[in-house]
């Protein structure tokens, strides 16, 4: 009942699971949802909403820019942040307050198949 919005920050495959899963905020759960590509986020001030809640997508963990962007947030007000990701020991689930695992095993294309589909399993369920 806090989060009144939600900010999807991503890259790559985990940016397009982020787009299928806006539509959902917004149409099944009434929540205005924002996504950005990471890369293009940690270079501007974005206003934060009161009630943000920050969602950050990322298959490894890993992505530079994705923590590079979750690092930025730290200071400009959100509710809380929320990492989808398939590795536990990553270092957006280890700085982020919350994480969710996706477990879709290890990835060996460069088509992300597994994760997108599991990390739209797992936005669904919020």
């Amino acid at each position: 009942s806090q989060v009144q919005h939600v900010q999807i920050i991503a890259c790559g495959t985990s940016y397009h699971s982020a787009m299928v899963s806006r539509y959902w905020f917004e149409a099944l759960a009434g929540v205005p949802c924002d996504v950005e590509i990471a890369s293009e986020f940690r270079y501007r001030k974005p206003a934060v909403r009161p009630g943000s809640l920050l969602i950050t997508l990322s298959q490894s963990g890993e992505t530079a820019d994705a923590l590079a962007a979750l690092r930025l947030t730290k200071t400009l007000g959100y509710l809380g942040s929320l990492a989808i990701c398939n590795v536990a020991g990553s270092s957006l689930v280890r700085e982020s307050d919350v994480a969710l695992m996706t477990r879709a095993g290890t990835e060996i294309g460069v088509a992300s198949t597994k994760a997108f589909t599991t990390q739209l399993t797992v936005l669904m369920m919020l």
